[in-house]
């Protein structure tokens, strides 16, 4: 690869979105010799010929994979020795795409060791990246209120919302992180911008926290087990929840865009929020379910929620219904699909039960326009998680 490309720097690389990233800066995204090496940060345990990514070649920037890389248990100066010792040419990180995110049960506690991971993180790169440019970081439809009962802003919710009604401000870890890289970029040569999806759709070789199609493909292969092709699912969720308008984002669309955002610093930098999405027309669950079911040889249909049918009662959540079949895969040496977070992610089709669509004219008036039909991207990661085996075929 040319030397002269630029160097990217990925925190969080086996995650969601992470992995996203790597995967679209190796498939030479948006053009041959714009990186010439990608340096690949994750935490748990991680191998790049289980990766996914694509494979080695002349035309690829080279990947550089280090693993254990624990921002929670660090320190800025034992981060520099880190980077020094296993990032190869660390000095010439040009771009940094910074995806990493530690929950907690506690919105509080969850918004201090976020915070205090990133100023390890960025302490670190000023130290040892003196030719860094630009990081992105994400931040999400939280900072709308999607959390909060019944929502807090109308719909469609563009970046100049915000911020959320006092009580609440406690709630998300936003802007403290946002605060973070306000302080560590002020004097510097480099900029930073936030990039921010509603629902993530993606595939991880490894199981990941908020992974919605992880969930549902295991759910729904299962199902298919269970009650043979051509039987009916029930959304799980409410009427509702059914109909609310959304518009989701790939991993690989975010990817993109935190990737055009990183080159493209004049028309980025300062902070600004840029909500993204596979399409800015937004569509509803009672459009896609059907075509997600349909993938795994099922009907599916719309929820049956109290008091309309009874049987609403006895329909066991994803979570419940994997736990209670989960031997079913076993048998068939499908690997673990692990999601962290699952029984949370049960409840997105309960109380995400209002529009909560986002406006994209911001993204697009700065000049990303791509856009992907959303159900070729849930029929993406279904087809990923196949050929790792991680759901039934």
């Amino acid at each position: 690869m040319d030397a002269k490309g630029k160097q990217a720097l990925v925190f969080g690389a086996s995650g969601l979105v992470g992995w996203g990233v790597v995967d679209q800066l190796l498939s030479n995204y948006p053009a041959q010799g714009t990186f010439s090496t990608v340096s690949a940060l994750v935490n748990r345990p991680f191998k790049v010929e289980d990766s996914f990514w694509p494979e080695r070649s002349p035309a690829r920037p080279d990947l550089q994979l280090v693993p254990g890389v624990d921002l929670a248990g660090a320190t800025v100066e034992s981060l520099v020795k880190l980077l020094e010792a296993e990032v190869k040419g660390v000095e010439n990180v040009t771009h940094v795409f910074y995806f990493v995110l530690k929950p907690e049960n506690n919105p509080e506690e969850e918004a201090r060791v976020n915070r205090e991971m990133l100023e390890c993180a960025v302490g670190a790169l000023n130290k040892r990246c003196p030719k860094m440019e630009f990081l992105v970081f994400p931040s999400g439809t939280k900072a709308y209120g999607i959390h909060i009962p019944g929502g807090v802003f109308t719909a469609p919710y563009d970046e100049s919302m915000g911020p959320l009604p006092k009580q609440y401000q406690n709630s998300i870890n936003y802007p403290a992180m946002r605060a973070v890289l306000d302080t560590a970029s002020a004097g510097r040569q480099w900029s930073w911008c936030d990039i921010r999806p509603d629902a993530v759709i993606g595939f991880v070789p490894n199981g990941s926290a908020f992974n919605l199609a992880a969930h549902w493909a295991t759910y729904l292969s299962l199902y298919a087990l269970v009650h043979g092709k051509g039987a009916s699912i029930p959304f799980p969720g409410t009427r509702k929840a059914y109909t609310s308008l959304y518009n989701e984002a790939s991993a690989a669309t975010i990817a993109k865009c935190a990737i055009w955002a990183a080159l493209h610093p004049h028309r980025t930098r300062g902070g600004q929020i840029f909500n993204i999405a596979d399409q800015a027309k937004p569509g509803s669950m009672s459009e896609r379910w059907p075509v997600l079911a349909d993938y795994f040889g099922l009907r599916g249909i719309a929820p049956l929620s109290p008091p309309d049918n009874d049987e609403a009662s006895e329909v066991l959540r994803p979570s419940e219904f994997i736990k209670k079949h989960r031997h079913l895969l076993e048998a068939k040496g499908v690997r673990s699909s692990t999601v962290f977070k699952g029984d949370f992610l049960d409840s997105y089709g309960y109380y995400l039960d209002f529009d909560r669509h986002l406006s994209l004219d911001k993204v697009r008036r700065a000049g990303f326009g791509e856009e992907v039909d959303p159900n070729d991207s849930w029929v993406r990661a279904f087809e990923m998680f196949k050929a790792a085996g991680m759901i039934a075929a």
